[in-house]
């Protein structure tokens, strides 16, 4: 007796790997697992898939070959240093592990040894969960295009990420780096990283229309990125980066005082001016725009002549955050002074500094609460 349209089958190969198969008008569905239980389960969600209509997946094309089309129809999407990290990521973790796997055949186990893969070639789980972002993000476009039935990097569990612990630096660290910056412009640029959180790719992205000297804020509209050598102009890192950020004092001198050197640079250079990017407020002494690396690297010498711990330029954003919730700033003010995309992000990150907190907190409430003699 032969069997019925969807009804299907399940059978092992001689390699040992059991198969789950239906056959739907013609158009024969088959899933490859490891286990008879497996395939069980698998036979189910081909009938459902078949049952409600959705294609076939296609049975040739392997996760490798998939991804490198992905990349290239995504990129367009993506900022540019977004962009090759996704392809970094892939051509150097993601593909040597699961490129040779069908794409309709990829598993959540398969996921699970990719990460743990990543961290015994001595990665960091961090690294392990973006290379899963990727994946997911692949396997999302291709789930909406019919060519899997379902997610796998969203089922396999991410990597367990410890929040990393924020940095703090007292008013007298703070200052005591200041006065170790030799380069005047630096030292500008750590004081409005510092007094306003922006990160570095944001601050050399300034150009003086952002600066509202009246209102006393800025508003960051852009950044600066540099990729194969050359700069451009790209938009934030998400909407809720774009944003509003009020200036204090200190900044607003910041930047009094880089527009002044500016003037007076472009006087001295002369013919040899040139501002391939207008209005930039961060420039070199020829109009160019500032190198972020050369920035890190006169921030790391300023850091040691502080007697500073080695720090990441990030690191000034990080103390920021940490300095407003000291001085009392509710977190969610703080979140969307840095441009968080949720509180909670912002809880994750802060959350230590918000706990020390506490005792202070409570102090003052017994205070109020103690009886008078």
């Amino acid at each position: 007796m032969s069997r019925g349209n969807r009804e299907g089958s399940i059978y092992q190969r001689k390699d040992g790997r059991w198969v789950a198969s239906v056959t739907t008008d013609g158009t024969r569905r088959a899933a490859y697992r490891r286990t008879r239980e497996e395939a069980a389960a698998a036979l189910l969600q081909l009938q459902q898939q078949a049952g409600a209509g959705l294609p076939a997946p296609d049975q040739r094309a392997t996760v490798g070959t998939y991804l490198g089309r992905w990349l290239e129809e995504v990129a367009p999407r993506l900022r540019p240093l977004t962009a090759a990290r996704y392809r970094g990521l892939a051509s150097g973790q993601i593909i040597p592990a699961l490129g040779r796997i069908k794409l309709h055949q990829l598993q959540p186990s398969d996921v699970a040894r990719m990460m743990a893969q990543v961290q015994r070639d001595g990665l960091s789980a961090r690294t392990a969960s973006h290379c899963r972002a990727v994946l997911r993000a692949a396997l999302s476009d291709a789930e909406r295009d019919g060519l899997v039935h379902r997610n796998v990097a969203k089922l396999a569990d991410a990597p367990h990420l410890a929040p990393p612990a924020p940095t703090v630096l007292s008013p007298d660290q703070v200052w005591g780096l200041l006065d170790a910056c030799k380069d005047p412009s630096l030292r500008r640029l750590a004081m409005v990283a510092i007094t306003t959180g922006l990160r570095l790719g944001e601050e050399l992205g300034l150009r003086w229309g952002d600066i509202d000297f009246e209102r006393r804020c800025l508003h960051v509209r852009q950044s600066l990125q540099r990729v194969n050598g050359a700069y451009s102009l790209v938009e934030p890192k998400s909407s809720t980066s774009r944003r509003v950020v009020a200036l204090p004092e200190s900044a607003l001198d910041a930047f009094t005082q880089e527009r002044q050197a500016q003037l007076e640079a472009r006087l001295a250079a002369g013919g040899r001016w040139h501002q391939p990017i207008p209005d930039l407020c961060f420039t070199t002494a020829a109009g160019q725009p500032r190198n972020g690396t050369s920035v890190i690297h006169l921030f790391q010498d300023a850091l040691q002549r502080a007697g500073l711990p080695r720090l990441r330029w990030h690191d000034l954003r990080a103390a920021h955050g940490s300095l407003l919730l000291a001085g009392g700033a509710d977190i969610s003010v703080v979140s969307r002074k840095l441009g968080h995309s949720s509180v909670a992000l912002t809880s994750r990150h802060y959350g230590g500094v918000a706990d020390s907190l506490q005792q202070d907190a409570a102090d003052r409430l017994g205070a109020m609460l103690q009886r008078p003699v």
